[in-house]
């Protein structure tokens, strides 16, 4: 029964996020260390994969300040050559703002990361840390797969 409830949760956030394309910033603020422990960590992370892909998202107040980041990217590890055309992605946790797009790629990134999804965000829970689930969908339709990324032990 979840399993049917989150299944249709991604495929709503899918078909009403499509359209929407990611907005391309600046890479992450490397973490510092915090002298005092009892400052929360300024990022939280996620990693997980799959048979075909393994993808992080991380938040983030960026150094100079501002407002909390997000960030998704993958990497694609399945076989034969990494996938060109639209890649689209739904995404939804307990304790992150959910979201859903795509991107056309045109060329395989160099680095071999899919930056998915990078944005300024507001919903966050900070002293819940759960799940993530990730949908990704390329291959024209043809080919996805969902992954459980798991949150990081650092924080």
């Amino acid at each position: 029964m979840y399993r049917m409830k989150m299944t249709a949760l991604i495929v709503m956030l899918l078909l009403a996020g499509c359209a929407s394309a990611p907005e391309n910033t600046g890479a992450p603020a490397p973490k510092a260390a915090s002298s005092n422990p009892e400052v929360p960590p300024e990022v939280r992370e996620y990693a997980g994969s799959g048979d075909a892909w393994a993808a992080e998202y991380s938040m983030y107040v960026p150094e100079q300040g501002g407002k909390l980041r997000a960030r998704l990217t993958a990497r694609y590890e399945g076989g034969g050559p990494s996938p060109t055309g639209e890649v689209k992605y739904s995404y939804y946790g307990a304790d992150i703002e959910a979201g859903s797009g795509g991107t056309v790629v045109k060329r395989v990134p160099e680095n071999g990361v899919y930056l998915l999804r990078d944005l300024v965000t507001t919903e966050y829970v900070q002293e819940d840390a759960g799940t993530v689930e990730l949908l990704l969908i390329w291959d024209g339709g043809d080919r996805s797969e969902t992954i459980r990324l798991e949150p990081a032990d650092e924080f």
